[in-house]
């Protein structure tokens, strides 16, 4: 059993990927053979959607995007998983562009237009998405409607089978808030959440990468 976990925030060691790792725990120790990838890193050139169409020519190789780049070798490893787990901070309220990139590649060569229902999967596997934002539990879903926002994006993934979506929210954004012009953001009440509430954040996703394994297994018999 094969899981990857592909980090889309430009912070290798930041909230998303220490929840993202975290979530890797619990899946090596369900029994996976686990991956990292950050898609911010430097050695990684790519860009989303080229409308090439080569995916929807008749008698083409169908359900995975064709175009050579280094994000090629990324879907592969993602299409051959049995565990797909995707993590982004949430950049004015979206997805940050490079899991936007990846996402656009991963999800339209499997959209099936000669049969919208039935998408063209090679391999169903489990999926999860962990979004993580500044932006405080209140404001989440009373003003910005974010949970919403994050589940349609985060919901694509579950044309390849069953997903997932959590959310860690009012995030330690700096090491040192006085440096920043960031007047409205009370310094010590993040510390606190950073302190009180991140560490239960981080044993959701160990939860998380257990279980996502454990429905793999059903699914694999």
């Amino acid at each position: 059993m094969k899981a990857l976990f592909i980090n889309g925030s430009p912070r290798k060691n930041g909230n998303t990927a220490q929840l993202l790792k975290k979530a890797m725990e619990g899946a090596k120790e369900a029994g996976a053979e686990v991956e990292f990838i950050n898609l911010y890193d430097r050695s990684l050139n790519y860009k989303g959607c080229m409308s090439c169409f080569a995916c929807k020519v008749k008698g083409g190789r169908k359900g995975i995007c064709s175009f050579k780049d280094d994000l090629q070798p990324i879907l592969e490893k993602a299409m051959e998983a049995d565990v797909l787990m995707c993590g982004s901070p949430v950049y004015t309220a979206y997805p940050t562009a490079n899991l936007r990139a990846f996402m656009e590649r991963l999800i339209f060569p499997a959209v099936n237009y000669s049969d919208f229902r039935h998408p063209l999967v090679n391999k169903p596997k489990v999926s999860a998405t962990i979004y993580t934002m500044n932006c405080p539990n209140k404001m989440m879903y009373r003003a910005n409607d974010y949970h919403i926002t994050m589940d349609v994006n985060a919901s694509q993934l579950g044309m390849f089978g069953p997903t997932e979506l959590m959310l860690s929210y009012d995030t330690y954004q700096f090491n040192d808030y006085s440096r920043y012009d960031a007047a409205q953001i009370d310094a010590g009440h993040k510390a606190e959440v950073h302190e009180k509430r991140f560490p239960k954040d981080l044993e959701q996703a160990y939860a998380l990468g257990c279980r996502l394994c454990e429905r793999a297994k059903e699914m694999i018999g």
